[in-house]
Parts: structure tokens; C-alpha cells; sequence
């Protein structure tokens, strides 16, 4: 959708062409007649395809970043067909936002540019749409140009709270420290009462495969994970439930344990941690109602 709009400049400017062309009339001064029609020659070059120039740009959405609520958020995008052009560049407020201050024209000298998003409250928000802006060079009229982007993000509860994390899951006790696990290649100094021969059997002559039972004893044992349950959390307002799990899923990240996260609404995510699973947790709190 493009528009035209008038400059602060353009009035005043018009003001001045106006008086110099009735002073010249009045007084038949040749000079005036010549700065007035010199200033509207320079005003019309200017605004000649002036509304046209923003039709060969194209804008692209390459990356938008997905975070907490009230830290700054980035979008990345790629212009084609706007190197040379001075542009301003803005994202249109919503209701639930304040409406951005104008932003000052840049020369456009690579295709890759860099927005930051409004601030939006804890959810799911689509990328929303990109103003361009341009201006003749008088600085009389601007020709404004937006373009829809395809994408959504999400903006995560503000990770806050000071209830303490809740227990570790306790291993079986009743579990063996003899039962069988598996097989795992033969080490020096393994007992040869553990050799599994009949592997040694089915190996082929020429590489023989000698492999050791493993049992119970043997294996090193996995960090129960901790259940990061909303239900431990009702005497908690809504938003501040999900600040609580978020800080939690922070901690449990920070100190590299595996946790789940389950919510009223939801079934309780496997055990993990890392990236991924931070991310899909996460998202979690974002769409939780």
C-alpha cells in the first residue's frame, strides 16, 4: 500500500514561492520572477517519480528472534532494488503499543538490515508489516510504502520468581546393581569371566569380536530429571506461574540438568535439556491461556 503525505517544508515552502510571485507582479521585478519559478522547477524535478521509486524494492524477511518479554527483539530482513535509495525504515504500532518515534533516513549500501520490534506482551505475535519511506530531495513530500511480512515469534514470560526448584526425581531403589545392561567391546583387565563367548563365536575368524557383559554395577547413572509442574504453583496469579517456570527452566539450563515441564493445560514434555528443548518449553509459556 503506498501513500503520499506532506512534509513539515512543503507549506512554507509554497508561502515563499507564492509571495515571491505576487511581489514580482506588483513590482514587475524580473528577479523575483526568476527565483520563484527557479524554486518550483527545482521542487517539481524533485517529486517527479517520487511516488514510483519505492516500486522496484522488495523486502524479504530472513530472521526474527523469538525472547522474553520487555528485552529488545530483532527482525532481519533483505532489501533488493534499494541500493542508493535513502530510506527510513519502521514497523507500524498496534493498539497494545505505542506508536514509535519517526526514524531517520538512511542510504541503503546492502541488501541486509536489521529492525528492532515493537515491544509486545507475553504470546504469539505475527511479524506484523514494514514501513518504507523515502522523501524528495527538498524534503517536500514523502512517499511511504508498506510491505506484509510472513513469520510469527514468540515473546516468552519474564523468567522471575523465588520459589525454590522442585526435588529430583529419585531412581528405583529397587533396581538390581547385577542385572544385565548389555554388551560393550572387551577392555584390557576385564575379568575373563565376563566375556560373552558366544559373540567370540558368531565373529568372523579373521576379526574376531570379543565383547564383555555389562551389568548394573557397571553403568554410569543418568541424573533423574527434575518436573517443573504448574500444579505446584496455584496459589500464583496466571503470569506469575509462568515467570516462576521460566526462571526454573533457566536454572535447570544454567546448571546443565534435565528437566520436563508440565502444564494444567498440557501433558508433561519428555525429559531434555539444551537449546532445543529450552526453545520448546519455552514456547510453551508463551502460548499457555
Amino acid at each position: 500500500m503506498k501513500s503520499l503525505h506532506l512534509e513539515p517544508l512543503a507549506l512554507p515552502f509554497l508561502a515563499v514561492v507564492i509571495v515571491l510571485l505576487f511581489g514580482s507582479a506588483q513590482y514587475a521585478n524580473n528577479l523575483g520572477f526568476f527565483f520563484a519559478f527557479w524554486l518550483a522547477a527545482l521542487a517539481i524535478g524533485g517529486l517527479i517519480g517520487l511516488r514510483t521509486r519505492l516500486d522496484r524494492v522488495q523486502v524479504k524477511l530472513v530472521q526474527i528472534d523469538s525472547g522474553f518479554a520487555n528485552t529488545p527483539l530483532h527482525l532481519q530482513l533483505e532489501l533488493s532494488g534499494a541500493q542508493g535509495l535513502w530510506l527510513s525504515m519502521s514497523m507500524p504500532s498496534t493498539p497494545q503499543t505505542a506508536s514509535p518515534a519517526a526514524p531517520a533516513s538512511i542510504e541503503i549500501t546492502q541488501t541486509s538490515q536489521q529492525l528492532v520490534l515493537p515491544q509486545r506482551p507475553r504470546g504469539v505475535h505475527l511479524a506484523g508489516n514494514v514501513r518504507l519511506a523515502t522523501r524528495d530531495p527538498m524534503g517536500l513530500l514523502r512517499s511511504e510504502r508498506t510491505y506484509p511480512l510472513a513469520g510469527k515469534y514468540w515473546v516468552y514470560p519474564t523468567p522471575h520468581g523465588e520459589r525454590p526448584l522442585p526435588d529430583i526425581a529419585q531412581p528405583n531403589a529397587n533396581q538390581g546393581q547385577d542385572d544385565f545392561h548389555g554388551l560393550r567391546s572387551y577392555q584390557a583387565g576385564d575379568s575373563p569371566a565376563r566375556i560373552h563367548w558366544k559373540s567370540l563365536a558368531k565373529s568372523s575368524p579373521e576379526q574376531p569380536l570379543l565383547r564383555v557383559k555389562q551389568f548394573g554395577s557397571d553403568t554410569t547413572i543418568e541424573p533423574m530429571p527434575r518436573l517443573l509442574d504448574e500444579a505446584q504453583l496455584l496459589d500464583l496469579p496466571l503470569e506469575a506461574r509462568l515467570s516462576q517456570l521460566a526462571a526454573w527452566i533457566l536454572h535447570c539450563e544454567h546448571h546443565d540438568e534435565p528437566y520436563a515441564l508440565r502444564l494444567l493445560q498440557r501433558a508433561a514434555t519428555p525429559a531434555g535439556r539444551g537449546e532445543t528443548h529450552r526453545q520448546v518449553c519455552l514456547r510453551l509459556l508463551a502460548e499457555a491461556t
